[in-house]
């Protein structure tokens, strides 16, 4: 056997065990279990002016309560303003986990069966594979719907289709979750902004939040960055329009129902397709570290959220909801938050009721999360490397 062969099975060999040990340990180090150490963030801090990426805060709960919540950087780029606890941030892909949270909720009622077909409750799509996706379909990320549809606003809509047949595997689908939203609009009977707030904001006391941008906070809010540091522009046009046009026509901007927000889209010259509208509940959530935490302690107490529906490869998995990291006995919730100048992710271990999550303002970010969430369980995981 060659050196170089011989020297990589040993380094394969000795990862394998590094990992099963690593995963015996608790979730956070201990030397994180209080908070981040103080030599750690300010080199984190310093590191993110390399980036660059302005502004973060981390997060992390433990038995299902807020440990401890660390801000690091500014709002803006040359802003003195500071990330705070409180500040809004735009939590990107992370809304996902919201909407499922909400379609637990109407199934808990009665009002929602998952494996029955979502064309049941809104009748609008001709496809014959795309009519027997059911919610657990769309929540397990196995619809087969493209992530998002695209077309010039002059051009006729595609039909939403899906790849393969609903449930055989995994495809990411920003559209499904659209289309869930709808569902949960009709039985809910109003609009997807209230009633998300009925059963998940205003329960769980996170006043902060939104579907919605609100241009009031904006005071509060961090501001989106690209990879260069600089502010990104146009990021508050959808919510501004959608607002406005709420205002036009003297209706609550939670009220607003697809057709309402499917005629402010079409105002601004945009398709009137869902990457392009709001309330979005696969990718529209403003919320805030302290409200975040909040969520987070709630809906991993779920038990049903760490049963696999679909596999990506043998780490990887998706549940009802969210995404599931399994390794040597171990499961862990996550998922990752992508909009443009906001890069978000959150890991959680039901089993003990800790979860760490980072919310950043810049497209840089997902350095700073791989960074904090790697230093802060003591290991590499698999999710990680998949993205």
């Amino acid at each position: 056997m060659s050196a170089v062969m011989s020297a990589a099975m040993q380094t394969a060999i000795d990862r394998r065990s590094f990992l099963q040990n690593a995963l015996v340990a608790p979730f956070l180090i201990p030397a994180w279990q209080p908070a981040p150490p103080l030599a750690y963030t300010a080199e984190l801090a310093n590191l993110m002016r390399a980036a660059p990426v302005p502004g973060a805060v981390i997060g992390a709960l433990h038995k299902y309560k807020l440990s401890w919540i660390i801000p690091l950087g500014v709002r803006a780029e040359g802003s003195p303003e500071p990330i705070t606890a409180s500040t809004l941030f735009h939590a990107a892909s992370l809304t996902k986990q919201v909407t499922a949270y909400a379609a637990f909720a109407f199934r808990a009622q009665g009002k929602l069966d998952f494996d029955r077909p979502l064309v049941a409750y809104v009748n609008d799509l001709p496809n014959p594979a795309a009519r027997v996706v059911t919610a657990r379909h769309v929540l397990s990320q196995s619809s087969g719907f493209p992530n998002w549809r695209f077309s010039e606003a002059s051009k006729p809509i595609p039909d939403l289709v899906p790849a393969f047949t609903p449930g055989t595997r995994y495809q990411y689908s920003g559209e499904g979750f659209f289309y869930l939203q709808r569902v949960i609009e009709h039985i809910g009977g109003a609009g997807f902004g209230q009633l998300v707030h009925d059963l998940v904001f205003q329960p769980l006391g996170m006043n902060s939040s939104t579907l919605i941008w609100d241009p009031e906070t904006l005071a509060r809010t961090a501001l989106p960055h690209d990879r260069h540091g600089e502010l990104r522009e146009g990021w508050d046009k959808s919510a501004r329009a959608v607002r406005a046009y709420a205002a036009r026509i003297g209706k609550p901007v939670a009220q607003l129902r697809y057709d309402d927000y499917a005629a402010a889209t079409r105002e601004t010259g945009d398709p009137v397709l869902p990457n392009w509208m709001l309330p979005n509940g696969a990718a529209s959530l403003v919320t805030s570290a302290e409200d975040y935490a909040r969520f987070v302690a709630a809906a991993i107490r779920n038990p049903e959220l760490g049963q696999q529906q679909v596999a990506i490869n043998e780490f990887l998995g998706w549940g009802l909801g969210w995404a599931i990291e399994r390794t040597s006995g171990q499961t862990y919730l996550w998922q990752w938050g992508d909009n443009g100048g906001y890069k978000n992710f959150v890991l959680a271990e039901p089993s003990t009721g800790s979860a760490i999550f980072v919310f950043t303002n810049g497209d840089a970010g997902v350095r700073v999360y791989d960074r904090v969430l790697t230093n802060a369980t003591g290991h590499d995981h698999p999710a990680l490397f998949w993205l």
